[in-house]
């Protein structure tokens, strides 16, 4: 089998994920599998094996597996055989957790979503009720607050939820 691929062979390059290219290096590919019979290669999982086309593309196949067979085995010489696949792997999204604590009643976990939202808005609508101004005074910031929630622009940003919020 390695007879006709040694025929086969054509020059590539690794692309390290540092950026840096390593080779050239002979391979065969055979569709499934790229073949390396340059035990000196440096390869590894997460690598791209850059070939150039006859039109000047470059044709990429990001490594998935490579599997090192260093004894030679009747005619079959050292080599690695290398897995791959021709889309790019997709990177893994970190998710980050927030915990945000207001008082000891109120206990958000998630992703900055409505419902902190209306947290802030309840705790002003009690800091406004609580404060020491006139009654006037807190009728009226109330009023300015429920017409800001109640605006059409802040429902489509903040969506309905905080538009209930007074009476």
């Amino acid at each position: 089998m390695l007879g006709v691929l040694n025929k086969l062979k054509e020059d590539c390059a690794v692309c390290k994920k540092d950026g840096s290219l390593k080779g050239p290096y002979q391979a065969s590919f055979t569709g499934t599998v790229i073949i390396l019979t340059d035990m000196s290669a440096d390869i590894e999982e997460g690598d791209i094996i850059i070939r150039t086309l006859p039109n000047g593309n470059d044709d990429r196949h990001y490594v998935t597996k490579v599997d090192c067979y260093t004894q030679k085995i009747g005619g079959i010489v050292p080599h690695y055989q290398v897995k791959f696949t021709k889309s790019p792997p997709k990177s893994d999204e970190k998710s980050i957790q927030n915990i945000n604590f207001h008082g000891s009643q109120n206990v958000q976990i998630g992703d900055h979503n409505i419902q902190n939202i209306t947290n802030i808005f309840n705790e002003l609508i009690q800091k406004i009720e609580h404060s020491s101004a006139p009654e006037t005074e807190k009728q009226q910031a109330k009023s300015l607050l429920k017409q800001f929630l109640e605006h059409p622009l802040t429902v489509s940003v903040l969506g309905s939820a905080v538009g209930g919020l007074l009476p």
